[in-house]
């Protein structure tokens, strides 16, 4: 595998600093590849623009900084119109159908519209499960991990008592696509 450049945005309490470090912890633990995570918050953390890139390789990541996004999933406006640069032509790019509306020419991404939020909120009555949504996107959609690895590292991070509900956010990335 070559460098693959992944970043999630979103505001803040949605989960996806979460999402990074659970995507990095699995390439470097169950994958045996390198993988670095930069997060970046703004001012306001709850409920401001957030973002996370991570960069996955076969070989040490030197240079930590996304230049050139392959995959992109953002579930809202605000950090959408902030964090869109850097996304490749050919990027896979996943946006909340809800809360990102304004998107502006999009024919050279491999573009999905979802619920990311609303389905989260619906289907788990937490949008804080969104960090685990989002990283089984990112698996269905990059095979960049394997799901047998993401489910096992999952079972053994998740607190007891929200196993279950873990394992569903699972289901629902995957099925969101």
């Amino acid at each position: 595998m070559k460098r693959y450049e992944i970043r999630y945005a979103a505001v803040g309490g949605q989960g996806i600093i979460t999402a990074g470090a659970l995507l990095v912890h699995i390439v470097v633990e169950k994958e045996n590849g390198f993988a670095l995570e930069s997060p970046t918050y703004t001012a306001t953390v709850r409920g401001g623009p957030t973002k996370v890139d991570v960069i996955v390789s076969d070989q040490k990541v030197i240079f930590p900084q996304a230049t050139a996004i392959d995959f992109f999933i953002c579930t809202d406006q605000k950090p959408f119109d902030l964090y869109r640069n850097r996304i490749k032509e050919d990027a896979v790019v996943i946006l909340d159908s809800n809360l990102v509306k304004d998107i502006g020419d999009t024919h050279y991404w491999k573009l999905h519209q979802v619920p990311i939020i609303n389905e989260t909120k619906k289907t788990l009555g937490n949008i804080v499960l969104t960090s685990v949504v989002t990283l089984s996107l990112t698996q269905k959609l990059t095979g960049i991990i394997q799901y047998n690895n993401m489910v096992e590292y999952v079972k053994a991070w998740a607190p007891k008592d929200f196993l279950e509900l873990n394992l569903k956010a699972i289901d629902v990335g995957q099925n969101l696509v």
